[in-house]
């Protein structure tokens, strides 16, 4: 069994989604949620579904990361092309990245993870949104 916290300020919603729909599937086990200043989640989860949890929470902290751009915050179809990331080695290099820091660390701040483990990621946001401006600004 493993254990971790994980914090937010700013995507509560997000969070309590992640834990539930973990939890429906059987990923993870809730122990506890509280509030102090952050809201915060305490998960367990069995290590024979590590990996289905490292994925389920990658993908929150793309989500994370993708809404913290106010371009693709406000863009569905931009976040649409954003979720094509997940299948790249970019998305092997970041699940990898977060099980090494998931088997040293028992909490994790998941708007401190996105904004500074993630620059990568975001750094391939931009140039996919510069790619497309620039498509743009060459067709007129």
């Amino acid at each position: 069994m493993k254990r971790i916290t994980i914090h937010t300020t700013s995507h509560k919603s997000k969070l309590l989604t992640f834990a539930k729909n973990a939890a429906e599937r059987n990923l993870c086990i809730i122990e506890k949620k509280y509030h102090t200043g952050d809201y915060s989640v305490k998960l367990t989860w069995e290590t024979s579904a590590t990996s289905a949890f490292i994925q389920a929470l990658i993908l929150l902290l793309y989500d994370i990361a993708t809404h913290e751009n106010p371009i693709y915050r406000h863009s569905p179809k931009l976040r649409d092309l954003a979720e094509g990331l997940q299948g790249t080695p970019l998305h092997k290099c970041d699940t990898e990245q977060l099980k090494a820091f998931l088997r040293t660390n028992k909490d994790l701040h998941i708007d401190g993870y996105a904004a500074f483990r993630m620059e990568t990621y975001r750094a391939n946001l931009d140039m996919m949104l510069y790619k497309i401006i620039k498509k743009i600004n060459s067709t007129k």
